[in-house]
C-alpha cells in the first residue's frame, strides 16, 4: 500500500481548483446512536465521537485501498483537530476507535475530508472547503439522520448517498463486532450483493454447438458448404472440402503415430493454410496443438516445446532445420514434414477419424510472458473457445460471405478467431503473402481486393493501417469500406480511434474486447456506437455470455463502483491451468464463494479495475509488473531473468516507459560485476538470442548502483529515463559528410525522424540503436512502403537499407522489378 494520504475514488478527475462542497445527501442510519456504539467506546476508554470517527476512517480505508487515512474532525462545541489513522485490512474496529482519539491533535493543516459530529446540522460558512464531508447530529440528540456535503464537480448525487449507505452498514457491523478485522466487516448491502455479483453476471445464454468440438463445427461447415472458399492467400483459394480432406489425412497420420486426447503437437509454422490444415489435423487427432511463432528464438522454442511436453513437431523442412542441434531435433518426439512427408500423408483416409476427444479435452496450450523467468503454457479447452467464438458469431451475424484478415501471430490468441472463429461461420480467411505479413499497405490492398468485412488485431496494427490510409487517401473508395465489425483486444484502444477509423471504414460497428488466455481469448465486450468527450479510456465492457466477471479487494470481498479492486473472471472460459505447473494454477485459479455466489472457480487477471454505477467496467491499470508491448502480454521480471544470466551483470531492472508517441518502451538497467564492463549493444544482443522481438528492451542503460528505497529494495520509481535517442548524434546535428546522400536516403532519413524523435540522422546510424523497434519499424515503412520489415533487419543503417533499395527499386519513382500477384 502506498504511504500517502487516502482519497476517495471520485467520478470525475480532479482538477486544480481548491475542493469545495457543494451539495448534500441524507439518509436514516438505524442504530446510528444505539447502545452498542457507547459500549465500544467504553470498553476502549474512548468516546462515542471517536467511534463515529473510527467508523468514517474505515470507509476511506475500504474504498481507497490505502492505509494512511487524513481527515478533519470537528465535534461538539467547535472543537477541531487533524487525524492522521493508520489503518490496515487488520485492524479492528475497537482498536482503530481508540486510535482516533489518541492521535487527535489540533492544527491549521487543510485536509480534503471532513468530518463534524454535533453542533450544527449543517456545514458552516467558515469551515475549510472539502470534497467531501459527514455531518453528524450530536450524540445526546439520539438522531439516526447523518448527511454527506459533497463538491459536486467530483461526484454524483447517486455516489453520495451510496457512499453515504455503506458508512452506516460499516458502523453497524463494527459496533456489532468490534473485534473483527476491518477487511471483514460488511460494506455492502445484500441488495447490492446481489445486483452488483448476480444481476450483472446474468449472462447464461444458449449458443449454438455447446457441446461440440472447434474442429467438428469445421467439418460441418464443410458437409454444408464444400466449394465454399476457407481460406485465402496469394493465387492460393483452398475450399473447405480441400482443407478438411487435407486435414483428415494428417489426423489419421498422426493417430497412427500414436497422437490422442490431450497430447500436445506443435506447430512451427507461420500464418498460411498450412498452419489451419494442421490445427485441424491436430485436433481431429484429439490433440492439443501448440502454436510456435518462427520468428521466435530457438532458445524460446526449445523452452515452450519442452514446457508443453509436445509429443510431436509438424513444420516444413526448411523451417524445422532451424530447431537442431547438430543433427539431434530438439523435438524428442516424432517429426512430420509436411513437404517431405507429402506422399505419406497422401496416403491415408480422406475421412475424419473416430472422435476421442470431447469438448471438455484440451484444444490448444499457447504461451504468455512468464513472472518466474520461462513463459507459461497454459491449456485451454474446446467448450471455452467455442462458447467465445459462438458468442461473438451470433452476436454480431458473422457468417458465410464474411472474411478477415490474418494478422496475429500464432502465438497470440487472437489468431484462434481469425483461423478456427471465422471458419467456423462458413467465412473466409484471407492471409498476407509471404514476407509482406508485416506491411500495411498490403493489408490495405487485401482487404480492398477481397472485399473484407471483419478486422481483428490489436489496436497498434489497426493504427497501422489508419495511418496508411490516411497518407494515401484520395477521392477513390475506401480500402476499408467494406468492414463491417471492428473488434480490438490486446491493449488499451485510443479514445480517438473509433471516430477515426469510422471516416474510412462507416458502416462498421467498433468492437472493444477484454478479458486474457486464461479465459478462452475474450471475456468482456463494449460496443462503441458514441466517444464520450469526458472519457480518458475506451470502457472494458460487461460479461460475454456464460462468462462472469468480478472486482474484488485483497480480502477477496467485492467493491462498490467507483471503488477500484482487482478483476476476476468466471464461467465457462476458464483454462484448465497452467501446464504441469499446479503451484501456479493453484496461485492464479481459486474457488471463492460470497453472499449469494457459491463455490465460483475464479481466474486472478492483475488488472485493476472498477464497475461503473450501471455495471460497465472502467480498467485502470495492473496491481502487478506486467505490461503490454504492441498487444502482447510482457512480464517484466522476465526480462529481469534473461538478464541476470548474462556472466557480467550482477543486477538488473526492466522498466516499461512511455517513448515520444505515449507508446510504452521497455528500458533495460544492468549494474556489472566489480571490475567488469558491460557493452550495452552486446546485451541487447544477447537478451535477443533468448527473447521474442518485443521483449528485448529497445535500450540498455548500465548503472553504477541500482536507487533504492529506504528499506533496501528496488525503488522502481526512480530508475533514470533513458536519454532522448540520438545514436552517436550532438545537438549539433552530423557532419556534412555523414548526412543523408541521395534521394533514398533522405527520404528514409525523414520517415525515421519522425518516427523515433530525433532531429539528426547519419548515414551510419542504426535504426534499432536510435530507439526503433518493431512496431516504429512499421510505421517507418508506411512513409517508404518499398522497405520490408526483412530489409530493415538485415540492413538497418541508413547507407545500407538505401543501396538495397537502389538494386531492388531502382531509384525512386522508377518501376521496380516484378514480385509477383502479391
Amino acid at each position: 500500500m502506498s504511504s500517502h494520504a487516502a482519497q476517495l475514488p471520485t467520478d470525475r478527475p480532479r482538477g486544480v481548483d481548491d475542493p469545495a462542497c457543494r451539495a448534500v445527501v441524507r439518509l436514516e442510519i438505524p442504530g446510528l446512536y444505539d447502545g452498542a456504539v457507547g459500549a465500544v467506546a467504553a470498553s476502549c476508554a474512548s468516546t462515542p465521537e471517536n467511534v463515529l470517527l473510527a467508523a468514517f476512517a474505515a470507509l476511506v480505508h475500504r474504498y481507497s485501498g490505502e492505509n494512511h487515512v487524513e481527515f478533519r474532525a470537528v465535534q461538539e462545541g467547535g472543537k477541531e483537530a487533524l487525524l492522521r489513522l493508520s489503518v490496515t485490512g487488520g485492524s479492528t474496529f475497537r482498536g482503530l476507535a481508540g486510535e482516533a482519539g489518541a492521535v487527535a491533535r489540533p492544527g491549521p493543516e487543510p485536509a480534503r475530508l471532513g468530518v463534524r459530529v454535533g453542533g450544527a446540522p449543517a456545514v458552516a460558512p467558515d469551515d475549510p472547503p472539502y470534497e467531501a464531508q459527514l455531518v453528524l447530529p450530536a450524540v445526546e440528540e439520539g438522531s439516526r439522520w447523518a448527511a454527506l456535503h459533497f463538491d459536486d464537480r467530483l461526484f454524483d448525487p447517486a455516489t453520495a448517498q451510496r457512499l453515504l449507505a455503506h458508512y452506516g452498514q460499516l458502523l453497524t457491523d463494527g459496533v456489532r463486532h468490534p473485534d473483527r478485522p476491518l477487511a471483514e466487516l460488511t460494506l455492502l448491502t445484500e441488495a447490492e450483493q446481489r445486483r452488483f455479483l448476480l444481476d450483472w453476471n446474468d449472462t447464461a445464454t444458449a449458443l449454438p454447438h455447446e457441446d461440440a468440438c472447434l474442429h467438428e463445427v469445421f467439418e460441418e461447415r464443410a458437409r454444408q458448404t464444400p466449394a465454399a472458399v476457407a481460406v485465402v492467400r496469394g493465387a492460393d483459394r483452398l475450399t473447405y472440402r480441400e482443407i478438411d480432406t487435407a486435414a483428415n489425412r494428417l489426423a489419421h497420420h498422426l493417430r497412427g503415430l500414436g497422437v490422442g486426447p490431450d497430447d500436445r503437437v506443435g506447430l512451427f509454422l507461420g500464418p498460411s493454410p498450412d498452419l489451419l490444415v494442421a490445427v485441424l489435423g491436430v485436433l481431429k487427432a484429439g490433440g492439443a496443438y501448440v502454436p510456435l511463432d518462427p520468428a521466435y528464438p530457438r532458445a524460446r522454442l526449445t523452452t515452450m516445446i519442452t514446457g508443453a511436453s509436445c509429443v510431436a513437431l509438424i513444420s516444413r523442412a526448411e523451417q524445422a532445420a532451424t530447431l537442431t542441434d547438430g543433427e539431434h531435433p530438439v523435438v524428442r518426439g516424432h517429426l512430420v514434414l509436411l513437404d517431405r512427408d507429402a506422399a505419406a500423408l497422401a496416403a491415408r483416409p480422406d475421412h475424419a477419424p473416430e472422435p476421442v476427444a470431447g469438448p471438455d479435452n484440451l484444444c490448444y496450450v499457447i504461451h504468455t510472458s512468464g513472472s518466474t523467468g520461462r513463459p507459461k503454457p497454459i491449456a485451454l479447452r474446446h467448450r471455452g473457445v467455442l462458447n467465445n467464438i459462438a458468442d461473438l458469431n451470433t452476436r454480431f451475424g458473422v457468417a458465410a460471405g464474411d472474411s478477415v484478415l490474418g494478422l496475429s501471430s500464432p502465438s497470440f490468441d487472437m489468431s484462434v478467431y481469425e483461423f478456427l472463429g471465422m471458419t467456423a461461420a462458413g467465412g473466409t480467411l484471407v492471409l498476407p503473402a509471404p514476407g509482406r505479413a508485416k506491411d500495411p499497405g498490403h493489408w490495405a490492398e487485401l482487404a480492398a481486393r477481397h472485399g473484407v468485412t471483419v478486422w481483428n488485431t490489436a489496436p497498434a496494427l489497426l493504427d497501422l493501417v489508419l495511418e496508411h490510409v490516411e497518407r494515401t487517401a484520395a477521392d477513390g473508395p475506401s480500402p476499408l469500406g467494406t468492414l463491417r465489425l471492428i473488434m480490438l483486444a490486446g491493449d488499451w484502444i485510443p479514445v480517438k480511434m473509433p471516430d477515426r477509423t469510422r471516416q474510412f471504414a462507416p458502416d462498421a460497428r467498433f468492437v472493444s474486447l477484454g478479458g486474457a488466455t486464461e479465459a478462452s481469448i475474450y471475456s468482456t465486450l463494449y460496443e462503441v456506437e458514441a466517444t464520450d468527450p469526458a472519457w480518458t479510456s475506451i470502457p472494458y465492457g460487461r460479461p460475454m455470455a456464460n462468462q462472469r466477471t468480478y472486482i474484488l479487494d485483497e480480502a477477496l470481498r467485492p467493491v462498490p463502483p467507483g471503488v477500484a479492486g482487482e478483476l476476476y473472471l468466471a464461467g465457462d472460459g476458464l483454462a484448465v491451468g497452467y501446464l504441469d505447473l499446479p503451484d501456479l494454477t493453484a496461485e492464479r485459479f481459486l474457488r471463492w464463494s460470497y453472499g449469494p455466489v457459491t463455490d465460483e472457480r475464479l481466474y486472478r487477471t492483475g488488472d485493476l479495475a472498477r464497475f461503473g454505477a450501471d455495471g460497465l467496467i472502467e480498467l485502470l491499470g495492473r496491481t502487478d509488473l506486467q505490461v503490454k508491448i504492441h498487444g502482447l502480454r510482457v512480464e517484466l521480471t522476465e526480462i529481469e531473468s534473461v538478464l541476470r544470466d548474462h556472466p557480467r551483470v550482477k543486477e538488473a531492472a526492466v522498466a516499461a516507459r512511455p517513448d515520444r508517441t505515449g507508446a510504452p518502451a521497455l528500458v533495460g538497467y544492468t549494474v556489472p560485476r566489480e571490475g567488469e564492463d558491460l557493452d550495452p549493444e552486446e546485451v541487447r544482443g544477447r537478451l535477443a538470442t533468448r527473447l521474442p522481438a518485443h521483449m528485448v528492451p529497445g535500450t540498455v542503460l548500465v548503472l553504477p548502483a541500482m536507487p533504492l528505497s529506504p528499506n533496501g529494495k528496488l525503488d522502481r520509481k526512480a530508475l533514470p529515463a533513458p536519454p532522448s535517442p540520438r545514436g552517436r548524434r550532438q545537438e549539433g546535428g552530423v557532419p556534412e559528410e555523414e548526412a543523408p546522400s541521395g534521394p533514398w536516403e533522405e527520404r528514409i532519413a525523414a520517415a525515421w525522424r519522425e518516427v523515433l524523435g530525433v532531429e539528426a540522422i547519419g548515414r551510419d546510424d542504426d535504426f534499432f540503436a536510435l530507439g526503433g523497434d518493431s512496431m516504429k519499424a512499421l510505421r517507418s515503412m508506411t512513409q517508404v512502403p518499398e522497405v520490408t520489415l526483412v530489409d530493415l533487419y538485415r540492413y538497418p543503417t541508413l547507407r545500407k537499407l538505401a543501396a538495397n533499395l537502389r538494386d531492388t527499386a531502382g531509384e525512386p519513382g522508377t518501376v521496380p522489378p516484378s514480385t509477383g500477384p502479391e
